[in-house]
């Protein structure tokens, strides 16, 4: 389906944040793909870059969940050798966050215990670099939730890691329209299921669409399966399990 959003992409309409935000609440992330394959990353400035990168932090797990491994594998890739490129430029922080999450793409498409606990280390590095900086607190949040419990895994610290990045992320109105911003809030949703907290995992679905009313998959599939209603399939963001 062409979207009014691919239409002004492919008209040559600047990708801003809010359209990319609007692509990700609608679960329709050719967007995302005609941005990251048409913007040119030898010719765009620093601050573009940083932008490139977080898209792409962001594109190689859903492509991955949808089954393309061969086109996560080709943006891991690149992901891996724009965070060396722009390292200069990235924060302590966001370079060990993205750093984190590059091993630990690496490990999901082809496994390894080098790799995973690389991303571990890095993980750390990065909250300890800046522990309010948002990318870095949910990519901690992540290897909290998803690592066994033996390598330190623990959904009540990923929990914890996830609302403190909301909350920065809340005070913040750069974040506005930052598709990190409802991923991280979702995150916390799913964080509050799977610790035995539903009442207050359906709440944090209320808010979240209070403030998203566009997010497509908590609205038609993630909170109605809390409500133990019928649920609309259309919705297909990868889900913490």
């Amino acid at each position: 389906m062409i979207t009014l959003i691919l239409l002004a992409l492919l008209a040559g309409c600047p990708a801003t944040d809010s359209l990319l935000y609007v692509s990700y609440l609608e679960q329709d992330l050719t967007s995302w793909s005609t941005y990251l394959n048409a913007t040119d990353w030898e010719k765009a400035d620093g601050e573009e870059r940083n932008r490139i990168l977080l898209y792409e932090y962001g594109y190689v797990p859903y492509l991955h969940s949808k089954g393309d491994t061969l086109g996560s594998r080709t943006f891991c890739r690149r992901f891996e050798a724009h965070i060396a490129e722009q390292e200069p430029l990235l924060t302590t922080a966001e370079y060990t966050a993205y750093r984190s999450a590059a091993y630990a793409y690496s490990y999901m498409l082809d496994g390894g215990l080098s790799a995973a606990f690389q991303s571990l280390r890095y993980a750390k590095k990065a909250v300890e670099a800046d522990s309010l900086c948002p990318l870095a607190l949910i990519v901690r949040g992540n290897v909290y939730f998803y690592a066994p419990h033996i390598a330190g895994g623990s959904k009540k610290k990923a929990l914890r890691c996830f609302q403190a990045a909301e909350r920065v992320m809340e005070q913040d109105s750069n974040y506005r329209y930052i598709w990190i911003y409802p991923s991280a809030q979702l995150c916390i949703a799913q964080c509050l299921d799977k610790i035995g907290k539903p009442s207050e995992a359906k709440l944090m679905c209320k808010k979240i669409l209070r403030l998203h009313p566009s997010f497509v998959y908590v609205r038609e599939e993630y909170f109605p399966t809390l409500l133990n209603l019928p649920v609309d399939h259309r919705g297909q963001m990868p889900r913490h399990e």
